[in-house]
Parts: C-alpha cells; structure tokens; sequence
C-alpha cells in the first residue's frame, strides 16, 4: 500500500520470517520505528540508523510502526523457517522497534521460543510490563538494550537501568551499546567518559557505529571512522575496540548474547533508591514489584470445587470475572479444578472435566484475581490442568477473544489450536483436529434447520468439493462433483436458463444467448450434509452404508474417506462408472448397476440413507442419451413413481439392522397444474406404515439467491419459490437404546 502524502510504502501487516545479508533469522515483530524517527526525525538515531537508511532504500515509510500479526496460513512456514535455520536463535528488531508493540512481540517469542531462543532488540521506547518481563524470562528470551554515549543522558540513564532491572529478575539481559571511538575534542572527551561509564556494566554487547568519512562529526574530529574490509553493511564504521567483530553473523562471538551464561559470570546488584530513570515499570522504588518475582506460586487440585472450601472464593470471583461467571453455579462447582495460591492466598482457579463416556478433556472456566492477574502464571495454571489428562484424551477449550487470559492468544502459545470461530470465542483443541469433527458439524447444525450459507458450512463444503475435484483430476473424470446443488434445480427451466445469459459476434453481429447450464442442471448432494448425516446416524460399531437410488458420488466418498463399507444401487451405468472409478482408493465403496425398486444388496447394514430423484425435476439418461429402462424420474404417472420408489425403500427397510436410523433427504415437485405432488408427506407416512418411528425432520436451507430470480416470473401466480428441503430421519427398533448405541458428541 503506498502513502500518497510522500509517495512511501507501508509495511505488510502479516509476520514473516526473512533471513538479512548478515545470516540472520529476522521475524520483526514491528517494522518501522514511529517513536525513534518523532525523536530524531533526521535520519533516526544518531541520524543514522541503517533500518531507515534501508527502508528508504526500498520505498518504505520507516516513520509508521506497523505490527505484523500472524496469518494462520503462514504460522507453519514460518515454524519451518525457524526450525531449519542453522542457528540456536531468531531475533526481532532488525527493521523495527518491537517495543511498539510488547504484547505481540511477547506472545511471537512465546510462540517461537518452543524451537529457538528468541532475541529482542529494542530501545525501550516503550517500557514492558511485569507480565511482559515474565514472559520472557520464562521462554528464555535474550533482551538486548541498544543504548550509546550520543544518546541522551536521560535517556542513557533509562536504557542501563532498564537492562539491569531486567537482569536482575533473571532475564537473560545485555547491554547492546552502539560504540564510538571518539576524538580528542572537546566534545569527543566528554563522550568518551559517558561511553566508559556504559562499559563498566556486563554483559557488553560491542556494535560499533556505522558512520560516514562525510559526516561532520567525523570532519570536526569528535568521532573518528575508518574504512573495514569485512564490513557487513557500511563502507565506514567508527571501531572503539579492535577486537570488536564487523561481519556476518554465522561467525560472530557475540551471537546476540545467547550464549553469555558460558562467558560470564557475576551479576550487578541494583542499589535500590539510587536510581534516576525515566518511569519504568521496573522502578525499584516499588518494593512489591520486585517482590512479584519472588512470589510463591502454588496450585491445589481438587476433586470438586463443592466440599473443597474454595466454594464461596471460586462463585465470588467468577461473579467479578463476569466471563467465568457460570463457575458460580452449584451444577458447576461439582466439577474438578486447579487452585491458584499466591503467597498462599486464594488467587484464581481453573475448573474441568474428565468425560470418559466422550473420551475427551474438557477445560471449563478460569479466572484470576484481579490485582494479581498475569500470563506466565495464568499458563502455568493451564499446564496444570493439562497435567491431568493422564488418558490422553484430547482436550478443548471454549475461549472469549475480549478476555485478557483465557484468550486465544494464551492458548495458542500453549499448543491449542482453533477448530471454531462463531460469535466472539474460538473452540480449540490440544489434539487433532479430526479429534473434534464432530463438534464441528454439530455447531454447524444445532438445530432442525440447517442454513447451508454459514461460513463454516461453506468452509466445509469446499474441502470436501476440493478433494472430490482432486480425485476426478486423478482418475481423469471432467466435473466430478456434477456441479452443486446450489442453482442447479429445476431442469430445463433451471438457474442458468432464467439468469445466466451471453452475448457472442457472430458473423460480425452481437447477438444474445443463453449461457450454458451447469452440467444440464443436475443436482446433487450437498457433501456437508451427506457428512453430518453419516456421522450422527452411524452406530458406535456400524460398518456399512446402503443407498438405494444411489446418485452421484458425494455421500459414498465420504463414506469412504471415513472408511465405511458403501454400497449404492444405481439405474445408470456412467454414473456407476464414474462414481466407482472417483472412489477406488477407498477399500468398501460401490455402485452396482441395477433397478432400485427390486434390487436386494447383500447382508444387513447400520444405516440406510437416500436421496432419490423428485419426480419429473430432472432428465437421467445414460450412455449415448438414452433414460435406462425402470427410471422412476422418467415414469408417466407420480402413482407409478411413488411406487417404484416405495419398493425400494421397503427392501432397504429389510435390510436395515434393528435399532438403526432410515434417512431420506426428500423434496417435492409439482404437477404441470401448478400443485404439490405431496412426495415430503406421503414418504412420512409410508415410513409409519412400515413400522419405522419418525424420529427427525430436518428443513435443508439451501442459497436463496436463485431462488429470487424465480420468484420475479411465479409471484403473479402466488407460488412461492422453494429453498428448502427435508431430510426425515426414521428409526427402526427401541428408541431407548440410542444413547447407547450411537457414539457421545460430548460438550459442545
């Protein structure tokens, strides 16, 4: 994106990770340095600083800070990149000041500190919090404080006592001082003496300055530069030290300060009261939060909240969380938890649930004290709890994005990881994902009305058409998913003949066609739905699927894809062909070429689904266009279709095992006298008569834009357009023993 006002660039919001020329593995948090260039608006630091001199270099605008958030498609290449690389560290700050904003650059250090150490250069312009401090002491970050004698010396004060501070709560801290070999001048002297002073701390990073022959601080004499054959950047650099390293980092000593535990040791002890600092939140005047580091930190498991004695401390502050406040109810507290104690006060709790019947971890609610609120701890609680889990079960998470611990954040640096967006909180796992399918289409579902136009339906709905489509590529089958239910309805009076128009030249006129009809308007299953249906109606020990007329591939490749023995009856031979040749890396999946109406499959099976043609909605026809004979959608009368379609629900009713589920996704048609067949009732009632208990009845919400478009040309005739169909759901046998039959969804 450019700036209009200076014809710059902004920075791309998204996380990368890059390696420099220098060797080294940037992943900048921030780019671009807002509070340095208003301090120093001439070249940055110093005037300067070699990010801005690059940005500009580039097109950037170096004056806008730009936090770069994680793309979730991007998060596992940059783990890759991270891994790969040939050094123990990763740093943030190379085109940026990440102190702009700590708590991202806390929560990426946290999430990349599992594979390499993290380290941090900064200014400090912006001061990190306790949390923030603990955070990284506990992923074992290097902060590097890049302070120099021509800063100023409140801000040289700041800088050396935030590094102390930072050391002395046990932080890998160095000092990153941008060195200077300065001249005999007035000017020069009185520099040298602060720079001393900066290098009587430890541990010292030495960087010295990139500075050019040009400058006239060079031509005055207060700093002297000279020409460095491995220069690493910069064709001058003003060395204090020869000894100092200029060049690539692979070789470097220094390594950022990873590896200053084996080089040094001692410490500085702060002499508390004797600081001059700009406002820190590590001012140790304040006695309590140096004390905070020292805290004793304690967690109590308890069976149940109720009987623990923690009763009344868990409902108060869950009331006062407001997000946990369901902790407060008795039918919660029954529930095992992880009891905080700070200092040996009650100071938070996190309650969960052992379901065994699911099979599943269950993480309820959590709060802290207010005043005593803090991630690293917070994560520690978390870890408790998963210290539990001695059944490897997978375990979920419902989290609120507003919280400010049990966050999404938190809990992707844990390891959980999304499987659900859907109003203001993210269901997570720590597991598979394939662990919570389930949940997944229940919280698509929930209900009789299944609206197929939600984004997580859609989601679904285009993984399923994607594998489908890779499958036909394969095998060499064109337009494997035969189009999608959605605009494909009605035949030859369908979506595409009503909207969907051309214009062409032909012989040098413009002329007006219709546009071509998504495979002659074919309709076929909606995969989501086939899926949803496969996994609620399947038994716990079920093995095998029967489809009388069978149709196109959907509900038998996902069958397949579960691995579930499938197997279709189906009038016409392509479609067999196709559907057979689409699934034949699934071991059980079949469709045999025969008449619905009187063909019997083999054996008994544990579910019997079917979507048969509605009745004159659709042209069928076979190789060479011919309708094969007993092709109940070509039958002269609906009595004659409803029969043939009858006989062959009553033969899969034979064949369905007891106390198993009948699915039929139905739809009516109407006559050519504008009414109703009456198909959608008469199924319902033939399925009684046989004996079956009408168990579901569920309205398929289908796009309604195609269906508007129908409505402009039937609303004078008070017909109006039908997006929906029902899917109804019979069971045959004792309705008491579903629960036990079929597998638990758990908490949802």
């Amino acid at each position: 994106m450019t700036d209009t006002a200076n014809n710059l660039k902004k920075y791309n919001p998204n996380l990368s990770a890059s390696l420099n020329r220098k060797g080294v593995l940037d992943v900048d948090t921030v780019k671009g340095c807002e509070f340095g260039m208003n301090k120093n608006p001439n070249g940055g630091c110093y005037g300067l600083c070699y990010a801005c001199k690059t940005a500009t270099l580039y097109g950037y605008d170096f004056t806008k800070s730009v936090s770069r958030k994680i793309v979730d498609g991007k998060r596992a290449h940059i783990e890759n990149m991270v891994k790969k690389h040939n050094a123990p560290w990763f740093r943030t700050g190379n085109m940026g000041d990440p102190s702009h904003d700590w708590d991202h650059t806390v929560d990426v250090c946290e999430w990349l500190g599992r594979f390499k150490v993290p380290v941090v250069v900064t200014k400090h312009w912006v001061s990190m919090s306790n949390n923030h401090a603990r955070t990284l002491r506990k992923c074992g970050a290097v902060v590097n404080t890049s302070v120099s004698a021509l800063d100023t010396k409140k801000e040289i004060k700041y800088r050396v006592n935030i590094f102390k501070s930072l050391k002395e709560i046990g932080i890998n801290s160095v000092l990153r001082v941008v060195s200077v070999r300065f001249g005999s001048t007035d000017k020069g002297n009185e520099l040298k003496r602060v720079q001393e002073i900066i290098f009587k701390n430890t541990p010292i990073i030495d960087n010295p300055l990139r500075i050019p022959m040009t400058d006239k601080r060079v031509i005055s004499g207060d700093i002297i530069a000279q020409r460095h054959k491995d220069k690493g950047g910069g064709s001058t650099v003003s060395v204090l030290n020869p000894n100092a390293f200029v060049g690539s980092c692979n070789v470097c000593p220094d390594q950022c300060g990873v590896n200053f535990k084996k080089l040094w040791i001692g410490g500085y002890k702060m002499t508390k009261g004797k600081t001059d600092m700009f406002p820190c939140k590590f001012d140790h005047r304040n006695e309590r939060q140096l004390d905070m580091f020292t805290d004793t930190i304690e967690f109590e498991y308890v069976k149940s909240v109720i009987g623990s004695g923690y009763e009344e401390a868990v409902a108060k502050l869950a009331i006062e969380d407001k997000v946990a406040y369901r902790a407060a109810r008795k039918n919660m507290q029954i529930h095992s938890a992880i009891i905080l104690k700070i200092n040996n006060e009650f100071s938070g709790f996190f309650t969960f649930q052992v379901n065994h019947e699911a099979k599943e971890f269950c993480l309820l609610q959590s709060a802290m004290n207010l005043d005593k609120k803090d991630k690293t701890i917070y994560s520690q609680m978390v870890n408790k709890i998963i210290e539990q889990n001695t059944f490897g079960y997978p375990m979920i998470m419902t989290v609120s994005t507003k919280h400010d611990l049990e966050c999404p954040k938190v809990f992707n640096a844990i390891g959980f990881e999304t499987y659900l967006t859907l109003s203001g909180f993210e269901y997570m796992v720590y597991g598979k994902l394939e662990d919570v399918r389930m949940k997944r289409l229940a919280h698509a579902t929930m209900t009789n009305a299944w609206t197929t136009t939600r984004s997580d339906w859609l989601k679904m709905k285009k993984e399923w058409n994607a594998k489908i489509e890779a499958a036909g590529e394969k095998y060499n089958i064109p337009n494997p998913k035969f189009a999608s239910r959605d605009g494909c309805w009605q035949g030859s009076s369908g979506y595409s003949n009503v909207v969907l128009t051309k214009r062409v030249i032909e012989d040098g006129k413009v002329k007006t066609k219709k546009g071509k009809s998504f495979n002659g308007n074919a309709s076929v299953l909606d995969p989501v739905a086939c899926e949803v249906i496969l996994r609620f109606f399947m038994p716990t020990e079920g093995k095998r699927v029967y489809n009388p007329f069978g149709g196109g591939v959907q509900f038998g490749y996902i069958a397949g894809s579960y691995g579930y023995e499938y197997v279709a009856s189906e009038i016409r031979q392509n479609q067999c062909d196709a559907n057979n040749m689409l699934c034949q890396d699934f071991e059980n999946a079949k469709w045999i070429k025969s008449d619905s109406a009187t063909f019997s499959p083999e054996g008994n099976f544990d579910l019997v689904f079917t979507c048969p043609p509605y009745y004159k909605v659709e042209k069928y026809i076979d190789y060479e266009g011919e309708i094969p004979d007993g092709e109940i959608n070509s039958m002269q009368t609906y009595e004659e279709f409803r029969s043939a379609l009858f006989a062959g629900y009553k033969i899969a009713m034979e064949h369905l095992k007891d106390n198993r589920f009948f699915v039929a996704m139905v739809g009516d048609s109407r006559a050519s006298n504008g009414a109703y067949y009456g198909a959608e009732a008469e199924t319902e009632l033939f399925l009684k008569e046989q004996g079956l208990h009408l168990y579901n009845k569920i309205v398929y919400l289908e796009a309604e834009f195609t269906r508007l478009a129908q409505a402009k040309r039937i609303l004078d005739y008070r017909k109006f357009p039908k997006r929906e169909q029902k899917i109804i759901v019979a069971y045959k046998g004792d309705m008491s023993l579903i629960k036990g039959t079929f597998p638990a969804i758990g908490r949802l």
